[in-house]
């Protein structure tokens, strides 16, 4: 019979070939074999015959036999519960259709063909290296169909991401913290999610319990980088643990050699690591038991780490403040009530206060509301001016809040003692490590020899490769020439993907069922010289395609991201790598303030120093001969750096700038490189050398991923160099750096004007706000209110992020020096009732940046005592060169003026 239009079975056997006759006569079926004259006789239930196959394209079709793909299809032939397939040599092959998956490619659909053709023609020119051209071009060649189960055809379509079900609470025998576990559960859980890894986060951790936890559910990983040192340090963290033999290294040519040579053709003993299924369950579910004490416990030292940083903060603010309180005159105020006075209420009672005078005078009524409310029963605290009162309160603020603090951390410090908690969580990471490796003994440990492959197993007998090394660690680009044809790994990981260029990164996405996207679109970019950048976008002119599909405005990272704005996302929190202060600036800057900083500070320390070179243009194109030799004849020897004992670094964003550092280190242990080598390390000590006589906003050497990863390289100390007149780059990175240092190290106290009292006005801020909002006299805040919605919106954006407000700060707290100010001008700036409306201010120096005042219309247009004040104000700020602007309730465009006065200050 002709195999391409019958099957016939006869008893479960295909006999097709061999059958020259079949007939079904009087409830029996007559069969004839070829090359043999007898008939023969069979029961209706031992013949099944199925005739007119549907005929399955196989060029645009994916075969998977049990999840492996088979390669050479010629032809598909459905005959509904069976599928033949033929295949290139010869070969043909008969499967249950439960057996098998034929998929349809996913480049039916005109917008997924578009989006490859788009990165195939981006693979034959730009990539970096022309070997690298060839090799991608190749792996492109070779890419005419994808699965539509594959991430790729999800990321080529744009079609809503999908969830995975899970059967098992996840383990984590690698430790955790709050995010990480959030991070794994998603990892697991979502068909594509990202993890967000700042510095210092514990990426690589988390990576590694995604890994354990899909060889525990028996799925398939592949981590893969655009680098090795990424995947390297993977597989240094499973070595650490014995278990690094479920691990192919593979990637580029060398890898997969050495990989090949230096096969282990033994087990490790695993013999300690089995568990009786008794055990296993019941530590299963002591694990399960102890997760939500220990989840508790985390929220616990997470606050202790907030409240430790909010304290180091307060200090500083502290320390500032008391210079200022140091010259107001009475201080032998004292407070009395029948009721703990905290921070909040001493807020309360300022806000009241002023509210009061503002409007006459301390009436005995307001007094009999204290004693009441606040219990404030020592009349005698009204007699004293209000500028004493007011100064007063705030210092009793600071002095409050700082109790409440030290309170809390003691508190919350003694819990986590008495809890144990470091130990607590080491025995549940032990524990979670036992059912780790006692999976691994049930899955390896019977086996007395180890399979010995060669290289060609990779394409010919991947299926038992894989079950031997279910997790494969290569590069971006390499992956798919590490797996057999159109293969789909349950889990792809790709890390450091802020590095990833979009045609590798497609590559990796066409090998995952499920992708984890690692890395932080605040530190470096791959890198993409002009010219390919310019080819690029030429390239995506001609198709029309979403601005995420560009090649030369994303990474892999930030396309996924622009591309699914709700995308399954988990920011890694807790930071453990660098020093409080150094950390705080990157925080601050970069990360909004969401980093929970878990190292700790000594009183003593001096992690961030600032060194200026003399007045004058040293900088010669992007190298600085000045800044060289003040590392080696300043920095080195007076800051005592022994580079015997500690780990030295210095950086910059040039090459030509290190390469003449390396000249001069000579035999001193320190290395000297760019800032875009020094991604994913880290020193004890850092210098960074700024090379640039000047910089300005979006001048290449103030990119704020490359400073970014610059300062987070340091763990104990930051050394920075820069020209003379740095703090004065305003709206730059480097500028704001510079002036965080001064801050924190006390220098600026000199400066005429004060640095604004951020955590004290922040509080009153906010109850200011709640206050308005819940008043019967609207209409007397309604101005204020509406521009506070205002600022807060323009402060929202990216180019702004190192600004903050407050509201009501009182003049007298901004002039440091009144010598400038005249008789008239002095006694209106030095009344504790002349406040600012807003001040806009730097949140790294805390020093203002801008005045914001509004101009109720009806309050001001006709009262001319208001506006002498407001013009006596206006000259005040001016002699202090703060800038203000002032927008009137009548007009329009306030947020537009807004913008664009910050602008115009910040030079952007």
């Amino acid at each position: 019979m002709n195999v391409e239009k019958h099957l016939i079975l006869v008893k479960d056997q295909d006999k097709t070939e061999q059958i020259e006759y079949c007939q079904y006569i009087n409830g029996k079926w007559i069969v004839r074999y070829h090359n043999n004259g007898t008939e023969y006789s069979y029961n209706y239930h031992n013949i099944e015959w199925h005739k007119n196959p549907k005929i399955i394209n196989h060029e645009t079709s994916i075969v998977y036999e049990f999840d492996q793909p088979l390669s050479g299809v010629i032809k598909i032939l459905d005959f509904g519960e069976y599928i033949r397939i033929f295949f290139k040599s010869g070969y043909k092959k008969l499967y249950k259709s439960s057996n098998i998956i034929v998929e349809e490619t996913s480049l039916s659909n005109r917008k997924s063909r578009d989006c490859l053709e788009y990165f195939k023609e981006l693979a034959e020119h730009i990539t970096p290296t022309s070997d690298d051209i060839s090799f991608l071009s190749k792996q492109y060649s070779k890419l005419t169909t994808i699965s539509p189960r594959s991430v790729l055809a999800t990321y080529l379509e744009k079609k809503p991401l999908q969830k995975e079900s899970v059967d098992t609470d996840p383990i984590f025998p690698f430790g955790f913290n709050l995010s990480q576990k959030a991070a794994t559960e998603k990892a697991l859980s979502e068909q594509v999610s990202v993890i967000e890894g700042p510095p210092g986060t514990g990426k690589t951790q988390t990576i590694l319990n995604i890994i354990a936890n899909a060889i525990v559910n028996n799925k398939t990983v592949a981590v893969v980088s655009n680098n090795n040192s990424a995947t390297a340090n993977v597989l240094e963290k499973l070595q650490k643990y014995d278990v690094d033999f479920i691990a192919a290294y593979l990637g580029n040519y060398d890898n997969k050699v050495k990989f090949f040579d230096e096969q282990k053709n033994i087990y490790p003993n695993m013999t300690t690591w089995t568990l009786p299924n008794k055990d296993f369950q019941l530590i299963k579910t002591n694990l399960n038991r102890s997760q939500q004490k220990l989840n508790e416990m985390l929220e616990y030292s997470n606050r202790l780490a907030a409240l430790k940083n909010e304290l180091s903060i307060m200090q500083t603010e502290i320390e500032y403040f008391d210079k200022y309180y140091a010259e107001t005159e009475d201080k032998s105020i004292k407070l009395r009530s029948f009721f703990p006075v905290g921070s909040d209420r001493v807020i309360s009672l300022m806000i009241n206060y002023q509210h009061k005078l503002e409007k006459g005078s301390i009436s005995f009524v307001y007094k009999l509301y204290n004693l009441f409310v606040h219990g404030i029963y020592n009349l005698s605290f009204y007699n004293n001016t209000p500028e004493a009162v007011i100064s007063f309160l705030q210092k009793t603020y600071y002095d409050k809040k700082l109790k409440e603090v030290k309170s809390e951390i003691e508190a919350l410090s003694n819990k986590l003692e008495s809890y144990n908690f470091d130990n607590a969580m080491k025995e549940y990471s032990r524990n979670s490590m036992k059912l780790f490796k006692a999976k691994l003994a049930e899955r390896y440990g019977t086996s007395e020899n180890r399979i010995i492959f060669s290289d060609n197993a990779l394409w010919k007998d991947f299926d038992s490769f894989i079950k031997e090394y279910p997790v494969i660690l290569s590069t971006t680009h390499s992956l798919r020439s590490c797996t057999s044809e159109n293969y789909l790994f349950d889990y792809v990981i790709i890390d450091e993907a802020s590095q990833v260029d979009l045609v590798t990164g497609a590559l990796a996405l066409s090998c995952a069922k499920n992708a984890v996207i690692v890395g932080d679109i605040k530190q470096l970019p791959n890198v993409i010289t002009f010219e390919a950048a310019e080819y690029a976008k030429q390239v995506f002119e001609s198709f029309n395609l979403e601005r995420a599909y560009s090649y030369a405005d994303n990474s892999l990272l930030s396309s996924i991201i622009n591309l699914y704005t709700d995308i399954p996302k988990t920011l890694l929190k807790e930071h453990y790598r660098c020093h409080p202060k150094i950390i705080g600036f990157c925080n601050q800057k970069f990360y909004n303030n969401e980093l929970i900083i878990l190292t700790n500070e000594q009183d003593n320390d001096k992690p961030l120093v600032l060194y200026r070179t003399a007045k004058g243009n040293h900088a010669r194109g992007k190298l600085n001969q000045r800044q060289i030799d003040v590392v080696f004849e300043e920095i080195i020897p007076e800051q005592k750096i022994n580079c015997h004992k500690q780990s030295v670094g210095i950086i910059s964003p040039y090459r030509l700038q290190t390469d003449e550092l390396k000249k001069v280190i000579g035999t001193r242990n320190i290395e000297a490189d760019t800032v875009h080598k020094y991604q994913g390390r880290e020193k004890d000590v850092i210098i960074l050398t700024t090379v640039a006589n000047e910089v300005a906003a979006n001048d290449f050497v103030d990119n704020s991923n490359l400073i970014n990863v610059a300062v987070s390289r340091a763990v104990d100390r930051l050394i920075v160099v820069v020209s003379d007149g740095s703090e004065g780059w305003q709206g730059t990175n480097i500028g704001d750096l510079v002036r965080y240092i001064q801050y924190n190290n006390f220098e600026i106290i000199e400066s005429q004007i004060y640095s604004v009292f951020d955590l004290l006005y922040s509080s009153y801020s906010e109850k200011l706000l709640s206050t308005m909002k819940n008043s019967k006299n609207v209409s007397e805040y309604k101005s204020e209110n509406l521009m506070n919605t205002v600022i807060e919106k323009v402060l929202g954006s990216p180019e702004f992020q190192s600004l903050h407000r407050i509201m009501h700060q009182p003049l007298k707290m901004l002039i440091k020096d009144p010598s400038k100010l005249n008789h008239d001008e002095y006694k209106y700036a030095m009344n504790i009732l002349t406040h600012t409306d807003f001040v806009i201010f730097n949140k790294l120096d805390k020093m203002p940046v801008l005045v914001v005042e509004v101009d109720g219309y009806a309050y001001h247009a006709n009262n001319p005592k208001q506006l002498q004040r407001d013009k006596m104000k206006d000259d005040i700020l001016k002699k202090y060169s703060i800038p203000i602007i002032r927008i009137k309730t009548n007009e329009s465009g306030e947020e537009r003026k807004l913008r664009g006065k910050l602008m115009e200050l910040l030079k952007l």
